[in-house]
C-alpha cells in the first residue's frame, strides 16, 4: 500500500491494557469516541421510530419509512467504497460525523417545535441514511491503519462490542427520555455526542493513507471490487446469510413502537426497557463470540443462523413485558453472534486494496436487509396483525437460512 503508516506499537498503550488492539493509542481514542457517539445515535433511532408511528400510526409507514430513506444512500453505497479506498479515510470519517451531526441538530430543532411533518421526518432520514452508507464501511476498513495485522481480528471484535455496549446505554434511556421531554431533546443529545468522535479524529497520531488506487477511474475501481468479491464466493455467501438471516430477524426491533402499543399497550418507558432488553443480550452476544475464539467461526456463525428464528418465531407468540424482554434478549445475542462473526470473516479474509468496496457492500447489505425486513413485515402486518407477520418472518428466514447453507457449504469451513 502507497504511503502505509508505521504500525501502532505497545509502547503507546499502559501496561495494563490486555486487549492487542488496545496496544494502539489512536484505536483507544477512536474505540472510546465511538462508544459515547453510538449511544447517541441509539437515542435517534428509537426516537426516529416514534415520531413516525406517532405521525401515522401505521406499522406499514414503519417500514416504509425506512425503505424510502434507503433510496438515496443505494448509490452513495455503491460508489462509496471506491471513495474509502481512495481518499484518506480519517478524513471521510470526519466530514460524514459533521455531516451527521448537523443533521441531528436540524432534526432535532425541527421536532422540538412540534410542527414536524412526515415528509420531513422521511427527508432528514435519507440524509442520515446516505452518510452512514460512507460512515459506517469507512470506519470499518479504518481499523487496519490504527491496528496491528495481528490485532485486526480483536479490533473487529471490540469494534462490535462497542457498538452493542453503547446502544444498550442508548436504547435503556431512549424511552424515559422520550417520555420526559420527547423525541426532539433525545435526537438533539445525539447531535452533542457526535463532538467525541471528531475531536478524537483531529487528535490521532496515524498519518493518512494515500491508496494506490486514487488514481484508478471511478468505474474500472468499482468492477474491480465485486470481481475481486466474486472470487471469494464464500465470503459472498456469508453476506448473504447476514442479510437475510438478520434482515428479517430486524423487525422484532424495528417494529417495536408499534408493538409496545398494539399488543402490550404500553408506552414509551417500555418500548425502552424492550430495546435495552435487546441491547443487553447483544452484550451477551459480543462476550459469546469472543468465546468462540479464532475457530470454526464458520460453524459458529451456521449454528446461530439456525437459532435467531426460532427466537423470532417465540417473541411473536409473546403477550406479556418481562416475557417479550426475556425474548428479545434471546434475540439480541442470536442476532449479534451472526453479525460479528460475518462481519470478523470478511474483514479478516479481505485484501487491503479492495477492503473499503467490500466493507462498503457488506454494509449495504446489512442496511437495505434491515430495511427490506422492516417493510415487507410492516406491510404484511397492516393486513394479518404484527404477530403473524413477524411468525411469517421466522419461517422464512429459517427457510432462506437452510437454504443458504445448502449451497455454500463452505461457510462451515471459515475461521
Amino acid at each position: 500500500m502507497a504511503g502505509e503508516p508505521p504500525l501502532p506499537s505497545a509502547r503507546d498503550a499502559p501496561a495494563w491494557v490486555a486487549a492487542p488492539a488496545f496496544r494502539s493509542r489512536d484505536f483507544q481514542l477512536f474505540w472510546s469516541a465511538q462508544l459515547i457517539s453510538t449511544a447517541g445515535t441509539a437515542l435517534q433511532v428509537v426516537a426516529e421510530g416514534w415520531l413516525i408511528y406517532d405521525l401515522t400510526r401505521s406499522t406499514l409507514w414503519l417500514g416504509l419509512a425506512g425503505f424510502l430513506a434507503l433510496l438515496p444512500a443505494i448509490p452513495v453505497s455503491l460508489f462509496g467504497g471506491v471513495l474509502i479506498d481512495r481518499i484518506p479515510r480519517r478524513r471521510l470519517i470526519l466530514a460524514t460525523q459533521t455531516g451527521l451531526m448537523l443533521q441531528a441538530t436540524v432534526f432535532g430543532l425541527l421536532a422540538l417545535s412540534g410542527r414536524i411533518v412526515l415528509w420531513q421526518v422521511i427527508l432528514l432520514y435519507s440524509i442520515f441514511g446516505a452518510l452512514l452508507a460512507l460512515d459506517h464501511p469507512a470506519r470499518r476498513a479504518y481499523l487496519v491503519e490504527i491496528v496491528p495485522p495481528d490485532a485486526l481480528a480483536n479490533a473487529v471484535a471490540l469494534n462490535a462490542a462497542l457498538f452493542n455496549v453503547s446502544s444498550l446505554v442508548g436504547y435503556a434511556a431512549s424511552g424515559f427520555l422520550i417520555a420526559r421531554w420527547g423525541a426532539g431533546s433525545a435526537i438533539l443529545l445525539n447531535a452533542v455526542t457526535y463532538l467525541a468522535p471528531i475531536a478524537a479524529l483531529l487528535a490521532l497520531r496515524t498519518p493518512d493513507v494515500r491508496h494506490d488506487i486514487e488514481h484508478t477511474p471511478l468505474r474500472a475501481a468499482w468492477v474491480e471490487g465485486i470481481a475481486a468479491l466474486w472470487k471469494h464466493r464464500e465470503l459472498l455467501g456469508v453476506i448473504m446469510l447476514m442479510a437475510a438471516v438478520g434482515g428479517l430477524a430486524w423487525p422484532a426491533f424495528g417494529m417495536l413502537p408499534a408493538y409496545t402499543q398494539e399488543v402490550l399497550g404500553a408506552g414509551a418507558i417500555a418500548l425502552g426497557l424492550l430495546w435495552a432488553a435487546g441491547a443487553l443480550g447483544s452484550v451477551g452476544g459480543t462476550v459469546a463470540a469472543a468465546r468462540l475464539g479464532q475457530h470454526r467461526r464458520g460453524r459458529s456463525l451456521a449454528a446461530a443462523a439456525l437459532l435467531l428464528p426460532a427466537l423470532v418465531l417465540g417473541f411473536s407468540r409473546a403477550q406479556s413485558l418481562p416475557g417479550a424482554c426475556m425474548l428479545m434478549a434471546g434475540i439480541g445475542v442470536a442476532l449479534l453472534v451472526v453479525q460479528s462473526l460475518a462481519v470478523t470473516l470478511v474483514q479478516v479474509n479481505t485484501p487491503e486494496r479492495i477492503r473499503g468496496r467490500v466493507m462498503a457492500f457488506y454494509s449495504e447489505m446489512h442496511a437495505g436487509a434491515d430495511v427490506a425486513g422492516n417493510l415487507a413485515v410492516g406491510a404484511l402486518a397492516a393486513r394479518v396483525g404484527l404477530p403473524a407477520a413477524l411468525a411469517a418472518a421466522g419461517v422464512f428466514s429459517l427457510t432462506i437460512a437452510l437454504a443458504l447453507l445448502s449451497v455454500w457449504r463452505n461457510i462451515r469451513r471459515l475461521d
